[in-house]
Order: C-alpha cells, then structure tokens, then sequence
C-alpha cells in the first residue's frame, strides 16, 4: 500500500500551511518544496503540520527553481534535518554528503532527477544510491519510449522482489502515469501527487482526489491486476473513470491505467514489464494490434480490428466491442434492419461497426478521405464504400461518425457540412471529449436524433469489463460514472 504524498507548489509559507490544513482528509503525507517558497519559515511549517512531511530543495539541474547557492541549499536542508522534518530528500548527485549522513536512518531520502532521459543502468544507479545511506530511495526519469516505462517498472518489482531499500520509482510525463498508480503492487511508502489539476510540481502528476478515489492507489497492493487503454493520445480517456468505477462496485482488485504509448511495437515489447492483465485499444493502434496477438475472436479478426485484449500467461487474446457498443447506443432509437446506415471513417472502429450493423440486417456504406483505405475496409466487412467528398449523393438513415474530427484537439471542425444533415436521420459520433460535438449541434438543429459518443463508450466498457473478469457488469455504477462525466461536461 502507497500513501498519497501531496506535492505542494505554494510560493509562501502562509499558503503551504493554509493548502496542509486544506489537504488534510486528502493527503497521507506532502512534499514541501523549499526551493519554491519566496518567505521560507521551516519553524512556522512544522508547527502547522497535518502529516507527515518530505522537506526537498530542489535545484534547476533536477527539475527545481532553487537559484540561491549550493551553501545556502546546504543550511535549509540542515536546518530541517534538525529541526525534525519526517524526511529529508537530498539529490544523489550533489555534494551534500554532512545533509544525507545527518538524516540517514531517519528518514533520508536520496534521490535521483533525470529531466532529459532514462539511465542505461537503472540498477546500478539503485545500488549506489542505496549506498548514501537512503532510508528511501527516490529514482525520476524521463521516458523518451513506454520501454523505457518498463524499465522502470521493471526495476521497482526486482527491488520488491529481494526486499530492498524502499523505492519510489517514477517515470516522468504522460508515458509514465502508470508508475504513479501502481506503486503498491512493488511496496513503494508512497507515491506523489498534486494538490490540485493546474498545481503540479512534476510533470504527469495527478491530482491527489484523483488518486485516493478514481485510482484507490492506496488499496493498490502485489496481488492487484492492472489493466489500461493503450493508444496515441489517452491522457484525456474516459475509460479509466467507468471502469474503475466498476471494479470498485464489485469488488474486483484491479485498477485501470491510461497507457500512453509511442508506437505498437515498443508497447508490446514493454508489455512484461507492465505486468498486465488485459487492456483496451484505442486510436490509432486498433488495426495494428493483430500481428502482435496471438488469439483473435473471430468477429475482431474478420473486420480486422480489435480494442480489448486479454493477457493469460503471457498469451495474447483480442476482441471487439466496439460494434457492441454502437449497436447498443442504436438500438434504443429503434429497429436497425433495412436501415441506411453511412459510416464517415474506415479504420477500427469503422470496420467493428460496420460489421455488427451489416449483422443486424443494416445496408452499411463507409465514407472515407482515402478510397483505398475505404475500399480495404468495405472488403473486410462486406459492405459498400463511397469517397467522402461523394456523401451528398449519399441517402441515409443513420449517419455515424467514426473519426477524431471534431475531437478536443480541433472542436470547430466536422465531419459532414451542416447542409447535408437530413432531418429525421440518426447521428452518432463516436466522439465524446467533447460530447456536444459541432457535428452533433447542427444534426440537432437540423431536427435530426444526436446520440452523443459517451453512450457508444459506456455499452463497449460494460462489454469489455465482462470479457476480463467474467463478472456481470455493474451498468448501474458505470452509467452514473458516465453521467456525472455528462454533467460536468455540460457544466
């Protein structure tokens, strides 16, 4: 189990000892950073302490903002060895020897700040730090690659493995959240956060809340399975909120992980060092998966997509729920056989969706950019395919939208112009950040049916939870998950 070690990133003294008070029910332990408080009081901080307390000093070279001198860095870290602070984090590569020999057995953290890279030998710089007398040792990377991810993970379980010094193992960024949430599964004290989203101290810091309730991190412990969603972007998923939601509700000791990832092949290569137990596939990497699985459900393989995968033993297992999900967000809006269905993209959930709707008696036509890509697609599920700049001449009675256009990273854009919409019709898109897309809003405005992307997400999530634990999903837990996403949103 990993406490929660807020991070705070206050430039006084008064406003560190108003964010600990702040903190108190969300906090196990805080990190005051004396290299980013103008007015430093040590005396004033201890005596407002809540938790326990790592004091750090940091310098530019490690990521910190301390310009004052390497002399007057050395009388502030003694002054808080001796005037008691729980820990003391000291930098494995300064020259502050007296700091660390002062601190050591009680609460001497060294620790180590690569902000350009990851260390060829991990182990070796375990060792030494070891070495310095560190009652916990501290080792930030930078991850160029989710290998290097591996790497550090793979690290943190040899070290839990043979008992040794405690290690806080951290890959910096948004490759490296993972080794923020599973701490606990390689007996880390404790892991960082921020005190709140817009305070970090680190890049890829997560807010503390979020972690004690989305992430349960402290629950986090040898035996819990980690599962993610694996892709280009995940950072703003969804995915991590409905489904730990749903192994909270029933109980299942998991924990769901965004898995930010470079490319296919170093993921797969970091994979037995991510230990994981199954995980989803997302944009752009749901066709690409195939070659690297070593089972494929017969449905993911005909449209040669797959977005959920299961890890046995080292073995490979992929399906598809995506057409699951559309066909459950569809439904509800009436009978789909006979329907005109068009489906703006040709990629992996393009073809799922495809598939499931030609399934269910739909005529399905896919509208691509890329008639080549189009034409591939269509092949693979059996369907029609038009160029997209031909959708006018195109009838329909379902319209989906399966591209990012219109996603967070460009919301002005869409898919289909405004003049083509059709009152009447149904328009899903598998957007959902945000859910009202300007697709969406001039379907509306047209008189059409909008049916937003978090519904298409929810059926696929509750599909995908059912795959990995043979469990009956929590739908009711995961729809009010997926309805406070709607709310906040909306906000």
């Amino acid at each position: 189990m990993a406490q929660i070690c807020v991070s705070l990133t206050e430039g006084t003294t008064s406003g560190v000892v108003h964010r600990m008070a702040a903190l108190a029910g969300v906090a196990d332990m805080f990190e005051v950073r004396g290299d980013l408080v103008a007015d430093l009081d040590l005396l004033e901080i201890l005596r407002a302490r809540t938790r326990p307390i790592v004091f750090a000093c940091r310098p530019v070279a490690e990521g910190g903002r301390w310009d004052g001198g390497e002399s007057r860095r050395r009388l502030v870290l003694l002054e808080a060895v001796k005037r008691g602070f729980d820990y003391v984090d000291v930098e494995y590569r300064s020259d502050l020897l007296d700091v660390a020999m002062e601190k050591s057995g009680s609460g001497l953290v060294v620790s180590y700040h690569d902000m350009e890279g990851t260390p060829a030998d991990l182990e070796g710089l375990y060792a030494r730090m070891c070495d310095r007398g560190a009652d916990v040792v501290k080792i930030a990377v930078t991850p160029r690659s989710v290998t290097d991810v591996g790497r550090v993970l793979q690290l943190a379980a040899r070290v839990a493995a043979s008992h040794g010094r405690p290690l806080v193992a951290i890959a910096l960024g948004p490759l490296g959240v993972i080794t923020r949430v599973v701490g606990g599964r390689y007996r880390a004290p404790f892991t960082y956060a921020a005190a709140a989203a817009g305070a970090e101290a680190a890049s890829g810091q997560l807010p503390a809340e979020l972690m004690a309730e989305m992430y349960r991190v402290r629950d986090v412990t040898p035996a819990t399975r980690v599962y993610g969603v694996v892709g280009g972007a995940v950072r703003r998923s969804l995915s991590p909120l409905l489904h730990n939601q749903a192994f909270a509700a029933r109980q299942v000791d998991a924990v769901y992980v965004p898995l930010q990832a470079e490319a296919l092949g170093p993921f797969v290569q970091a994979l037995p060092a991510l230990d994981l137990a199954g995980f989803s596939v997302t944009r752009p990497y749901k066709v690409g998966i195939l070659p690297h699985l070593h089972e494929v459900e017969d449905s993911a393989a005909l449209c040669g997509s797959v977005n959920t995968v299961v890890v046995r033993e080292g073995t490979l297992r992929g399906s598809t729920t995506d057409g699951i999900g559309v066909v459950g967000a569809l439904k509800k809006r009436g009978e789909l056989k006979g329907k005109a269905v068009v489906i703006v993209g040709a990629g992996g959930a393009a073809r799922a969706a495809a598939l499931s709707l030609r399934r269910r008696g739909a005529r399905v036509t896919l509208a691509a950019r890329d008639p080549r890509q189009a034409a591939e697609a269509a092949a693979a599920v059996g369907c029609a395919h038009v160029p997209l700049a031909d959708l006018a001449r195109q009838s329909w009675d379902v319209l989906i939208n399966a591209t990012p256009v219109g996603s967070a990273a460009d919301p002005a854009e869409t898919p289909v112009a405004k003049s083509l919409h059709r009152p009447g019709t149904i328009v899903l898109d598998m957007v959902y950040d945000p859910l009202e897309t300007r697709l969406l809003r001039e379907a509306r405005a047209a008189g059409c049916t909008a049916v937003d992307g978090l519904e298409m997400l929810l059926a696929q999530a509750v599909a995908q939870f059912e795959t990995w634990t043979g469990l009956e999903a929590p739908v009711d837990a995961m729809k009010a998950a997926a309805a406070r996403i709607a709310q906040e949103q909306r906000a």
